[in-house]
């Protein structure tokens, strides 16, 4: 080898591109660097590194992303052609327009570890394009969180080592074929367990983990609440001992770290957690169970506005290890039972079918007996307070027996709507047929779907009562109610305000099922998957008002709380009862949830979507602009509405003169004002969901080369889980 030269052009060892951890959409994209030495010899994609970034060269944190390995070309030129043929001058094919020359060098590697597996990074580059996000937005929902120093936060508590139980329970005949279902590894596709309240659901999660485990794969899954949480780990727990990891957003952070890195190091084999927990860096993932799918906490209502079960789907096909997901529920998402039916395959192009395991009967035999109470009646006899007569008799005769009751309020978002107590009429849209909700900072009624608006009136148009209000009580007003009603009888209330601290829910809920009270007060964390076997009675304070939420949802919703909640009572040897309380009674969420009629309730309900072009038969995508002053944020959506016709209308005459696309309204969000922010959205439809995307960001391309939107910010949600 004589005469070698050395051209510095090609002296990094190789190349690598790079994410840096910034969120701002300009710099959403890959910047490549060059790496020498010891730091190229460690290098790997998914690892974090401190490079330097901008003119300044500050160093700050970024993803390797991609690696390029130097190719080897034969270069007479630098060895005057007396090399040896095995000899090759390194030369980089890095994209086309990357000047290699102006490249600058890695600093440095944070870990010495991938923080992002293969699969994981696969999962972050396909969030980004299905949730209008950036990079490193999805990597913030996988990696956990670090010091400002960027080094991740230490534990120092140490696992409890528990030895696993053998399961002793007897299967029914329809939990034994569900779990034959799950266990077939020819057929990959999605499982829907649709079971009543009580039918053993758990059992069946239980059944198929362990057959998971036996394979020497792994497990996750996925719960709605973290007030499901206690129950569910003390369950798994005994079944599978130290296997079991549990993270949820009330461990510190140096505890979500250390599950985290056992799960990285393949030391646990079932992680259970929130619909963070999706994205445990498990390596041989068997099963995904995603229990009450139908929970709206498993969408994110923070940027990347995901959804978990999309998400742990497209987990299952990306891994290669054949991964099942299983998602259960005793009143599943109208979408999620829709991919069961044989007409979703003709009414959705590439359609995802689920498999459907059902178990119809509970474990006891027994389902609770369900009471619907006219509280129009109440007004009439005299009664002004929130619970009916009758409903104070039977609580008073439960606590007597020494037996436990549930009092449940539905507080979900901001529900506020305006009835007329005399005769039940609600306010609502005649264009829409959907609630008016009342905004004080308007001090209007206002349709969340055309933007219609009218006076809050002063008596009922139904019935010209005075009695119109507006309603709102909150759990608080029942706990004192309780309280003048039953005093000195034991009362807990779980709600956001007493579950703050780390075991905030755990302390109530063991309370509770020591005895300690005999009356549990909550929201929707008291409504589903909790178990107690004194629990006699269930009173539902207010069954209407998640009807009058001002979302095309709110029937389903209002359908699954009430069965869900109603599903508390009577799940041990006692029989269980169960009180509703509405102004409107003939209401058909309400007639089908006393019966617990899923099946009819789910054809009543998707009649009204396939006549209304609401999803599943659509995909509906908001676009929300929001400012400090109203004014821009109003004249920007009107210019990106007036963009969106002239479109959608030009390109109606390739589409045989039909429009595409149908754009609704112009209208204040739900909450139209937050931390002095105005908020206000545009919805557009759309049978198919891949056109509809391509024409909302071409829109909002056109929009932006004649408007910055300075000041604005914009908020892109496919078919968002609240309306706003």
């Amino acid at each position: 080898m004589k005469n070698l030269k050395i051209n510095s052009d090609f002296a990094f060892d190789l190349y690598v591109a790079v994410t840096v951890d910034i969120k701002h959409g300009d710099v959403d994209r890959l910047f490549h660097y060059g790496v020498m030495g010891d730091v190229a010899t460690n290098i790997q994609v998914g690892q974090r590194v401190r490079v330097p970034f901008g003119k300044g060269n500050k160093l700050i944190l970024g993803y390797v992303i991609e690696i390029y390995k130097a190719k080897k070309v034969a270069t007479p030129s630098l060895c005057d052609g007396n090399c040896d043929s095995n000899f090759l001058a390194e030369k980089q094919e890095l994209p086309e327009g990357i000047p290699m020359e102006k490249l600058k060098a890695v600093d440095s590697i944070m870990d010495g570890f991938s923080v992002l597996t293969p699969d994981t990074l696969k999962l972050a580059l396909w969030m980004k394009d299905k949730y209008y996000t950036t990079l490193i937005s999805t990597i913030h929902c996988i990696v956990p969180t670090a010091k400002p120093d960027g080094r991740f936060p230490m534990s120092r508590k140490k696992p409890l080592k528990i030895s696993p139980t053998p399961s002793s329970i007897t299967l029914t005949k329809e939990q034994a074929i569900a779990i034959e279902q799950i266990k077939d590894i020819t057929n990959n596709t999605p499982i829907l367990l649709h079971g009543v309240t009580g039918s053993g659901k758990t059992e069946v999660y239980l059944h198929a983990i362990e057959h998971v485990l036996h394979q020497g794969l792994q497990a996750i899954v996925l719960v709605p609440e973290i007030a499901l949480t206690p129950q569910i780990v003390g369950l798994f727990t005994a079944r599978f001992g130290s296997n079991v990891a549990v993270t949820h957003s009330r461990l510190t952070s140096g505890e979500r770290f250390q599950i985290w890195k056992q799960a990285l190091d393949g030391e646990i084999n079932l992680v259970i957690g929130p619909r963070s927990a999706v994205f445990a860096p498990l390596s041989r993932i068997g099963l995904i169970v995603i229990d009450e799918e139908h929970e709206h906490s498993y969408h994110s209502e923070t940027t990347p506005k995901y959804d978990a079960r999309e998400v742990a789907i497209k987990r299952a096909q990306i891994s290669g290890t054949g991964t099942k997901v299983v998602l259960g529920s005793a009143t599943p998402s109208l979408n999620s039972y829709f991919h069961t039916q044989d007409e979703y395959k003709q009414e959705i192009t590439n359609p995802q079918p689920y498999l459907l395991a059902e178990l119809k009967e509970r474990v006891n035999k027994t389902m609770p007996d369900v009471t619907v109470l006219d509280m129009r009646q109440e007004l009439i006899r005299g009664n002004p307070s929130i619970f009916a007569a009758q409903f104070q008799m039977e609580l008073a005769d439960t606590i007597k027996a020494g037996q436990q009751a549930i009092l449940f309020l539905n507080r979900r978002g901001h529900s506020s709507f305006v009835s007329c107590r005399q005769c039940g009429y609600v306010m609502e849209c005649n264009d829409c047929r959907v609630n008016y909700t009342f905004h004080v900072t308007h001090n209007r009624l206002l349709c969340h779907y055309c933007g219609k608006g009218i006076t809050m009136p002063t008596v009922c148009p139904g019935c010209s009562s005075e009695h119109i209000r507006r309603f709102g009580a909150g759990t608080q007003k029942v706990e004192e109610e309780v309280a003048k009603l039953f005093p000195g009888v034991g009362v807990l209330r779980m709600d956001m305000d007493t579950t703050k601290g780390k075991h905030g829910h755990a302390k109530i809920l063991e309370a509770f099922r020591n005895g300690e009270a005999q009356i549990l007060i909550g929201t929707q964390m008291v409504a589903k998957g909790l178990d107690f076997p004194r629990v006699t009675l269930v009173g539902v304070v207010a069954a209407d008002i998640s009807l009058y939420s001002g979302d095309f949802r709110a029937g389903e919703y209002t359908f699954q709380l009430l069965t869900q909640v109603a599903g508390r009572a009577g799940r041990a040897m006692h029989e269980g009862k169960v009180f509703l309380q509405t102004y409107n009674p003939d209401h058909y969420a309400i007639i089908f949830s006393q019966q617990a009629n899923y099946s009819e309730f789910y054809l009543h309900e998707m009649a009204i979507r396939r006549a209304m072009i609401y999803p599943p038969f659509s995909h509906v995508f908001s676009i929300m602009f929001t400012g400090e002053s109203e004014k821009p944020v109003i004249e920007a959506l009107q210019k990106l509405s007036a963009i969106m016709d002239y479109t959608n209308k030009r390109d109606s005459k390739t589409h045989n003169g039909i429009e595409r696309f149908q754009t609704i309204g112009i209208s204040p969000a739900f909450v139209s004002r937050i931390k002095k922010q105005y908020r206000w959205k545009l919805l557009v439809k759309c049978k198919e969901e891949e056109p509809l995307k391509s024409f909302v960001i071409y829109c909002m391309r056109k929009l932006r080369e004649n408007d910055p939107l300075t000041g604005l910010t914009t908020h892109l949600t496919l078919n968002p889980v609240n309306m706003e």
